[in-house]
């Protein structure tokens, strides 16, 4: 990217994570250096590009950490051009920073998918929203699979997962697996040691299972409510029947645990989305999309994860196989990280719940401090937007990556 010229909004309302302000920003050389709150901006470079926002909000861009691609292209495939193509759609809904996630493929298509991610970054070659890499499989619960291929679900190896992160050009943020896996632990040790979130999902695991992981360094939990059981009534050891708290227990019973919601409407339905938001609070849940690479295409069948999937005209994705119920299960979603910012408004969340869970909460859970919320020395990754989450300008690292028509 070339270096960005300096832009001062002006006649704007700022959204900090809890309040909104009146006010104005000034981005200089790709970061924030000036915020003026409930004042006129001062100071204001003579070659600075001034916009008047006209009451419009400026927020911090979005963070999505659940991400597979889109527009029919899969971070799995290791296709370079693809991924940009999906980064940019992704950028030019709001979307300044995510996460690349590649999913259960074999081992050499798992390597291949992390190797091209790895040698883009090194090369300056990717779409600047480009944060990092979430691997998600291979190491789950075949009874928790999901849309993820039975055939190459397996343990945790030490040989196997550092040789991802050595083609990742350590750019692996979030790892995700089940803790009842042979190797758990060591596998939970190894990322958390290097600043990468060993993370829950697809599982059986037992509440002490999971209790082991997060001694070892798991404390995140992908797409609560799927792929994950809530308690129930078991046999304990002792011969009495009692209740295992299970995956869900431990999320919303654990204050060390985060989680996040694919909020587009199917995935969890909005009791369960209040209840899980009741427990645990909207500063440790984050909306991802965990989108698929239906999102931006119209109805039909696609690929994903080297299986079939097809996609309705409201954007609900279903596998083309079936489990071993017999039903088909959701493969990701359909919906762009923005639009379910919209769902949550209009389920009564108001603006700054919804936008805060997309920006300072998956800041937060990968440790990135210099993204998600508008302060002097971040970068400037922002969005214009009016009150109903309309998109009107994307900046990443203050340079302009797309205007509203």
């Amino acid at each position: 990217m070339s270096v960005p010229r300096s832009i001062c909004f002006e006649n704007c309302r700022l959204a900090f994570p809890d309040f909104l302000a009146e006010g104005a920003l000034l981005v200089e050389r790709g970061c924030i250096t000036a915020i003026w709150i409930n004042e006129k901006p001062s100071n204001v470079p003579a070659e600075a590009e001034r916009i008047d926002a006209q009451g419009r909000i400026v927020a911090p861009g979005l963070i999505d950490i659940h991400n597979h691609g889109g527009v029919t292209h899969d971070f799995v495939t290791g296709d370079p051009h693809g991924n940009n193509i999906a980064l940019k759609y992704h950028a030019e809904r709001g979307v300044t920073a995510m996460l690349a996630t590649i999913m259960t493929e074999t081992h050499e298509q798992m390597c291949a998918a992390i190797r091209t991610l790895g040698e883009q970054r090194r090369a300056r070659t990717i779409f600047p929203n480009f944060l990092g890499i979430h691997v998600e499989g291979p190491y789950f619960n075949p009874e928790k699979r999901g849309c993820h291929k039975i055939e190459c679900l397996r343990d945790p190896v030490h040989a196997e997962y550092s040789h991802f992160w050595e083609l990742s050009n350590g750019m692996i943020r979030i790892f995700t697996h089940a803790p009842e896996r042979k190797g758990s632990l060591e596998f939970c040790k190894f990322f958390s040691e290097r600043g990468c979130v060993p993370t829950i999902g697809h599982t059986r695991a037992t509440m002490e299972q999971i209790r082991a992981a997060a001694a070892y360094g798991a404390r995140h939990f992908v797409h609560a409510n799927n792929a994950i059981d809530w308690p129930s009534r078991t046999p304990r050891r002792e011969g009495w029947l009692g209740t295992e708290l299970m995956g869900m227990g431990a999320l919303l019973a654990h204050t060390a645990f985060t989680g996040e919601i694919i909020s587009d409407g199917y995935h969890v339905p909005l009791e369960m989305i209040r209840i899980i938001l009741a427990a645990k609070g909207t500063e440790s849940i984050a909306i991802v999309s965990d989108a698929s690479p239906a999102v931006g295409c119209s109805a039909g069948e696609y690929m994903f994860g080297g299986l079939k999937i097809t996609m309705d005209d409201k954007r609900l994705v279903l596998s083309a196989e079936k489990n071993d119920q017999g039903v088909s299960v959701m493969a990701g979603s359909g919906t762009p990280l923005i639009e379910m910012l919209k769902n949550y408004q209009r389920w009564g969340f108001g603006f700054l719940t919804p936008l805060r869970m997309a920006t300072a909460v998956p800041a937060r859970i990968i440790s990135e401090t210099k993204r998600g919320v508008l302060r002097v020395g971040t970068e400037a990754d922002l969005i214009l937007i009016d009150d109903n989450f309309d998109l009107q300008m994307v900046l990443i690292a203050g340079e302009v990556i797309h205007r509203a028509a």
